[in-house]
């Protein structure tokens, strides 16, 4: 039964890595800043010391949603969220790895007739709302100074320099963020020691190489026309927002974070949002808790009638 969970678990780390690293280094890599395979190596580095030096009060949270389950349940719990995200990123479709994993839990605990914890749920739902909007609003408030100083920059090869290293710096922040808060809420119901975080990291690293170029593309490059200035302001105010949510333990949604961010710089700047591309994202963020719970539901059922 463990090695099930675990091997759940390791699909569940993988499937993060093909959607939820776009978030992370989504807008570097659309603006040009940032080619793939460096991204992904900045990725797996930076995945790794955030999984290890944070996320415990978010792992916390995730695994008091599980209380009274057995390991085979939160197995189910892990592969009704995989697939979920793992359909979602064929599309190129950047959704919430967060809100299927706290969809497919509230499915599990109906299934198994355990209570939810209603007012924890509530309480994650509302900073889903609250999350985007302070990303926005974090981002303009960055992109604002950090024009002003990218203006006062007369040297070409100094301001093409300083862009390069702050959007590193972003996106290292933001990946660092990936694995305090996306990757805990799969070490938590793991219930791993050392050994399975670094496990679930190289397993986050492998689904960021192997499978995540199209949602990159679609958040870097789809969603708004991103130049390096914006890509940064986007990155990191998104970066803040899901460091907030940290610093409170609840598991928030960074690909919601950076779409806020995006379409906030975007906004403040007069430029055009891909309506349509915004509408297939707003869209995955209502289909993604609901299929995985839905189908946690009836994995829970089908394996309890035995």
């Amino acid at each position: 039964m463990l090695m099930m969970l675990i091997a759940t678990a390791v699909f569940m780390a993988w499937a993060i890595g093909a959607n939820d690293s776009a978030k992370a280094v989504g807008t570097a890599v659309g603006s040009g800043i940032l080619g793939f395979k460096r991204a992904v190596l900045l990725i797996g580095v930076f995945v790794f010391i955030g999984a290890f030096l944070g996320g415990s009060g978010v792992s916390n949270t995730v695994s008091g949603l599980a209380r009274g389950m057995e390991p085979v349940t939160i197995g189910l719990v892990l592969f009704s969220a995989a697939i979920t995200v793992t359909l979602a990123s064929l599309w190129g479709n950047p959704i919430s790895t967060t809100q299927a994993i706290i969809g497919a839990l509230v499915g599990a605990t109906l299934a198994e007739g355990l209570p939810v914890d209603w007012p924890v749920v509530g309480k994650i739902v509302l900073t889903w709302i609250i999350s985007p909007a302070l990303a926005g609003v974090l981002a303009v408030g960055t992109y604002i100074p950090y024009k002003h100083l990218l203006n006062r920059i007369k040297h070409l090869g100094l301001l093409e320099l300083t862009q390069k290293w702050l959007a590193f710096t972003a996106s290292a922040y933001a990946s660092f963020n990936l694995g305090a808060n996306e990757l805990a809420n799969v070490i938590g119901l793991a219930d791993g020691g050392s050994g399975v975080k670094g496990l679930l990291a190289i397993a986050l690293g492998i689904g960021a190489l192997t499978f995540s170029y199209e949602v990159m593309m679609t958040v870097g490059r789809d969603l708004a026309p991103l130049g390096p200035t914006s890509g940064f302001s986007a990155q990191m105010g998104a970066a803040l927002a899901v460091t907030l949510a940290n610093l409170f333990g609840i598991p928030v949604s960074s690909g919601q974070a950076i779409v806020g961010a995006i379409s906030g710089v975007s906004l403040y700047k007069g430029e055009k949002l891909n309506k349509k591309a915004l509408k297939g994202i707003l869209r995955g963020w209502v289909t993604a808790p609901t299929a995985s719970g839905v189908l946690a539901f009836i994995l829970v059922s089908l394996f309890s009638s035995f």
